[in-house]
Order: structure tokens, then C-alpha cells, then sequence
């Protein structure tokens, strides 16, 4: 998502189209996904001269951002509006599939094991409430804490898929993906349930590793 020097991003991607189009404004996001992950509902401001037409700039930027980014639908919001610290609640789903198809590689993640629904619920049920999240954030985070409230989880099946649902107030740098890792070696009877509360409660570092970036989505996003 984020602006990077000599590298394609969304948010570079946005700000190239608008000055194509001689609208010069910083864009402003809802928060960083990682290289791989996709966005559903992300929420982006920048500033618009007011003699452009909403409609007609949307129908313009979609033809310079496709097939990549498209932009869904304009708000009108106060000038001290900001997508990332207004925000007060989003939820990811990830999105696991047991049978490979190289044209959904993107977008989905690859799990052929065998998914006990009711374990992945209880070790994701661990996760809500209000905890320090240090031991669940990639290193090098630059916060000033590491707590954060988590609202709801859900495992549920669609399709042949299974989708990981989780809704906070806020998330830390790879959070989501080194959970997902975590209950994925508790499904396949790697880790317990108690070696996730012992990490959780920061008694013991026992796994840190990342779940694929291409299963997860930003899905929605609170005001």
C-alpha cells in the first residue's frame, strides 16, 4: 500500500493517476497492508479542486488505475479527516483453499490439510478481548504500544474455501498473518492451544512466523 521509492504501490499508483489528471495531493490511507495483500474496502482522502465533477474524475481515474486498483465510490468529509487514526474498527478475512489453481494463487492461500473448524474457532476465541500484542507483531513495529482490542472472530466455510474472519480496533505490522500462522500449526497439531496462551500472555516466544501474504484481506474498515 504504502508509497515506496522506485517501487509500484497503491498509494504511488493513486497519486501518479491524480497528477495525470493535474490534481497534485497527497494521498492519505487506511492502513499498510504488506506487498501480496489485498484490500476489499480500503479508505484513501486526498484533496479535490472543487471544479471537478466526482462522477466524471471516477470514471476517469478507474480507466488509468485498471485493472490493478479501482476505486469504488467518493465521500465528501471534513478537512481534518483521516482514514488511518479515524478509524475505529476493521476486520480481515483470510482465505484458505485446499485445492491449488495457479490462476487464484494471488489471491487465495494454498492449505491442503484438514481443517478442524471447532479448534481453529477456540484458539481464535484466545485472541479476543483486550491484550498486549507485542509477541503477535512483526519486529521492528513502529508503535508506541502494543494493545489493542479484538472484537470477533470466525472460522467459517464458503464454497470450498475456508475464511478466517477477525475485527479490531486497530492492527499491528503482519498481526493478522502471524495469527493465521499460529492457529494454522495448532490445526495441524504442531502447537496447542496452551502454547498460544503462553505466547499471548508473553511468558514464552514459541512461534513467529508469517502466513502467506496472498490469502488475507483488508475486508471493511469503521467511521
Amino acid at each position: 500500500m504504502q508509497k515506496q521509492p522506485d517501487k509500484i504501490t497503491v498509494q504511488g499508483s493513486i497519486e501518479n493517476a491524480l497528477k495525470r489528471l493535474n490534481i497534485n495531493s497527497d494521498v492519505l490511507h487506511a492502513g499498510r497492508t504488506d506487498r501480496g495483500v489485498h484490500a476489499l474496502n480500503q479508505v484513501v482522502s486526498f484533496k479535490l479542486p472543487s471544479f471537478w465533477n466526482q462522477n466524471k474524475l471516477l470514471t476517469e481515474l478507474n480507466k488509468i488505475l485498471h485493472p490493478n486498483i479501482h476505486i469504488k465510490k467518493f465521500y465528501n468529509v471534513n478537512d481534518d479527516f483521516n482514514p488511518r487514526f479515524d478509524a475505529k474498527k476493521r476486520s480481515y478475512r483470510y482465505i484458505l483453499n485446499p485445492n491449488f489453481n495457479p490462476f487464484s494463487a494471488n489471491y487465495t492461500t494454498y492449505y491442503p490439510h484438514k481443517i478442524n473448524i471447532s479448534l481453529l474457532k477456540k484458539a481464535l476465541k484466545e485472541f479476543e478481548g483486550i491484550h498486549d500484542f507485542e509477541y503477535f507483531a512483526k519486529t521492528g513495529s513502529d508503535v508506541n504500544n502494543y494493545i489493542r482490542e479484538i472484537y470477533k472472530t470466525d472460522v467459517y466455510k464458503y464454497k470450498n474455501f475456508t475464511v478466517i474472519k477477525i475485527v479490531g480496533n486497530g492492527f499491528l505490522r503482519a498481526q493478522i498473518r502471524l495469527i493465521v500462522d499460529f492457529v494454522l500449526k495448532i490445526n495441524e497439531n504442531k502447537l496447542t492451544v496452551q502454547d498460544l496462551q503462553k505466547q499471548l500472555s508473553k511468558q514464552e516466544l514459541i512461534s513467529k512466523h508469517l502466513a502467506p501474504p496472498n490469502g488475507l484481506y483488508l475486508d471493511r474498515i469503521w467511521y
